[in-house]
């Protein structure tokens, strides 16, 4: 057996707020529990915990909390030994020595500039001045002074990988891919064989998911399918501001929960008959993974785990971004097919079996710290 490393004392600095409902923060704090398991002495801190990060929100955050955690780092770096910089939050610190010796880690969980392309799409460019001059000029500046300073840069994909090496931000050998996990409850032994009558749609409601593609193809096939439902959970936007996409004549068709808990999701995976996926683009998705690990019948567009772990008519249907229509025969296949709907539906649930969290933390916590 190899021999036990000493203890660390490990910060995690996150970009994103200390919110008990978001996967990245779900994420970081499993990833905690897994170190401490280990012995490691680990903290997270988040915009709440840096003082002087509260007074900056908005566009300009990547410039303004990370001169607050450079300011932060200087304070603290007596007292790490390793910090993971989620994205952008330590490019400061770490293009200006304020991380002095202490070994730094960058972890993306979605690279900004690919998102970005997708988004000049998704608008067909109409997009602010100041925006497009952060994100196509000076977010590939931050990113890249982080990227070639850190010891160790570790992203979602394969797709990110590449990306990143391409352009010479980092050599692959302080590059890794680590996968996200997912929960046992997830996990269903079984899926009863019954009519396709309720959708399910988990994300945030925001043009990038593809929202103005479920609904546009959820109210076609509303009208020729007088049973379908559909549940749009985890939008963190208001039941009202949602519902107010969708007509009139289909829109008491759709169940809106803001805010929903590990829990209440699992339970939703669990009721529902399929899982549409319509985003433009992840860097992972895990919801997709949670309704893998369900044994939901799945349409996605080619995005984050659905690249690395789906197959086309094997486990999942796989349509093109932004293509209401091509959404909407995909869920009519499934409608009609329920041979179809059981072969995505074992396809999926053999693909999870490759990202247990529990596998996927301890994978990634050798990453970072090289015991076990």
């Amino acid at each position: 057996m190899p021999e036990r490393r000493s203890s660390k004392r490990i910060a995690i600095v996150l970009q994103t707020p200390n919110d008990e409902q978001s996967s990245v923060y779900q994420t970081y704090r499993a990833l905690g529990q897994e170190l401490t398991r280990r012995g490691h002495a680990v903290s997270i801190v988040t915009p709440q915990d840096v003082a002087g990060a509260q007074r900056f929100s908005g566009r300009w955050t990547p410039i303004a909390y990370p001169l607050a955690v450079r300011r932060w780092m200087r304070r603290q770096s007596s007292t790490v030994d390793l910090i993971v910089f989620h994205s952008y939050a330590g490019w400061f610190a770490i293009a200006t020595g304020a991380t002095h010796s202490v070994r730094t880690a960058v972890a993306f969980h979605g690279l900004e500039p690919i998102y970005h392309s997708e988004l000049l799409v998704q608008t067909a460019g109409d997009l602010s001045w100041r925006y497009r001059l952060l994100q196509e000029r000076l977010m590939p500046m931050f990113l890249r002074a982080a990227c070639r300073k850190a010891d160790l840069v570790t992203c979602l994909n394969r797709a990110e990988v590449e990306f990143l090496v391409q352009r010479g931000w980092v050599d692959r050998k302080r590059l890794a891919t680590v996968a996200h996990g997912v929960n046992d409850m997830f996990y269903l032994a079984e899926r009863p064989q019954r009519a396709l009558r309720s959708l399910l749609f988990v994300a945030q409601w925001l043009p990038m998911k593809g929202t103005d593609t479920l609904q546009r193809s959820f109210t076609a096939l509303a009208r020729r399918h007088p049973q379908l439902e559909l549940t749009c959970a985890g939008t963190l936007a208001d039941a009202p501001d949602v519902l107010s996409s969708f007509p009139d004549d289909v829109r008491g068709r759709v169940r809106v929960l803001p805010r929903v808990d590990r829990h209440q999701l699992a339970s939703l995976y669990a009721r529902a008959d399929a899982f549409v996926f319509p985003s433009s683009y992840e860097g992972f998705g895990v919801a997709l993974l949670e309704a893998m690990a369900g044994r939901l019948p799945i349409v996605s567009t080619p995005v984050g785990v659905a690249l690395e772990a789906l197959r086309n008519d094997e486990s999942a249907l796989i349509i093109a971004k932004r293509d209401p229509d091509a959404l909407a025969r995909a869920v009519d296949r499934l409608i009609a097919d329920a041979g179809l709907r059981r072969k995505l539906s074992e396809g999926a649930h053999t693909a999870a079996q490759a990202y247990h969290e529990t596998d996927r933390l301890r994978a990634w916590a050798d990453t970072l710290i090289g015991d076990n």
